[in-house]
């Protein structure tokens, strides 16, 4: 492994005498500035890039801290949560907790993956931006002395949004967990990852539904046989969606992403491969009826499933990114620590969103 340790080992003292005070300024710094620890340490030791910003090493500055703390935390050797809590990183643990969690965050359906932008935010609220597309739709033909050009306007929406604080709160005891080895505890913690990104899931598709508390939710574009869901209800509710904008994900309760499953459409593997892929691997994530992701939520509506165009459809304002209480972690009070995320989902492109009540 080719690696350049020379910033890390610059640092490596600092971590040392953080873990050995229990010392917790890399997370009031990192929240003070609006970072991630991983990111306060990228800051301070940065990892060399490729051109399109991806990471030219192995690891990255947590990574390497980790190595040079000899926190192994996978295979055979494997660090147990007590070693980890004792040594030369300890301080390093709740980021540990952190990343992992945001890995099992995009194990099932990233939220961010359906969203068009997650912009960094302050305060409780915010007012959404929008794009009026009403003028925007006229044909942009050349202008002459009596013709003007398409108006496309950014404006505000008249009300503001606030933000909404979401979380779980651990029920680990550390007499249970300080024995395991991290390899076996990083399950957990991606399990409550996923779960957290039901929970943002399920608030986009009451979002595409009820509206963002700021505009009204999307219209119902349903013209089928109510009660009945056929191929051509899924043809239409793309066909609602007009250029630029066009539907790249379907949200629908499990029962109702089912129903398209079973579709006789899509029996055929031969007519259509899609069936096969799916038949196959078993992951109905490859399944993309009219080009389309289909995604699961927990909580939607029977009979109802929302549509969004991911790249114009949604913003995500971001007042606090995935946060765990550090120190309760380190005093090793796991079972009443909380681990939040404060941030509003809002419409941007009124356009980019439907419905399909049937």
């Amino acid at each position: 492994m080719n690696i350049d340790f020379t910033g890390a080992e610059a640092l490596k003292d600092k971590i040392t005498e953080h873990s050995r005070s229990s010392n917790l300024a890399l997370y009031s710094e990192a929240q003070e500035r609006s970072l991630s620890v991983s990111e306060l340490l990228e800051d301070i030791d940065p990892s060399p890039r490729n051109p399109d910003g991806s990471l030219a090493t192995p690891l990255d500055a947590f990574e390497r801290q980790l190595y040079l703390a000899n926190v192994v935390v996978t295979g055979r050797q494997a660090v147990t949560l007590e070693q980890f809590m004792t040594g030369a990183g300890m301080i390093l643990l709740p980021e540990y907790i952190t990343r992992e969690i945001a890995r099992g965050y995009q194990m099932v359906q990233d939220p961010s993956q359906i969203v068009a932008a997650q912009v960094p935010e302050r305060g409780p609220s915010v007012k959404p931006i929008y794009i009026q597309t009403t003028e925007a739709k006229k044909s942009l033909s050349r202008r002459h002395e009596a013709a003007q050009y398409p108006v496309v306007k950014l404006l505000y929406r008249e009300k503001e949004a606030a933000m909404v604080d979401r979380g779980r709160q651990f029920d680990f005891s550390y007499r249970i967990l300080k024995n395991q080895k991290l390899a076996e505890f990083r399950v957990f913690l991606w399990w409550v990852g996923a779960q957290l990104a039901y929970d943002e899931i399920g608030e986009i598709y009451n979002v595409i539904v009820n509206g963002d508390g700021t505009s009204p939710g999307a219209t119902d574009v349903f013209n089928g046989t109510p009660g009945t869901w056929a191929y051509s209800d899924i043809v239409h509710l793309s066909m609602s969606f007009d250029g630029p904008a066009r539907m790249s994900h379907i949200l629908g309760s499990k029962s109702d992403v089912e129903k398209i499953l079973n579709l006789d459409e899509f029996q055929d593997a031969t007519a259509w491969t899609g069936s096969e892929v799916f038949q196959r691997t078993g992951d109905y994530r490859s399944f993309l009826p009219v080009n389309t992701k289909l995604v699961v939520v927990p909580n939607a509506t029977a009979t109802k499933f929302a549509a969004l165009d991911h790249r114009f459809g949604i913003r995500e304002s971001v007042a606090q990114p995935l946060l765990i209480e550090a120190e309760k972690v380190i005093s090793q009070k796991l079972e009443s620590a909380v681990l939040s995320k404060e941030s509003v989902y809002t419409i941007m492109v009124d356009d980019a969103i439907a419905v399909s009540d049937y």
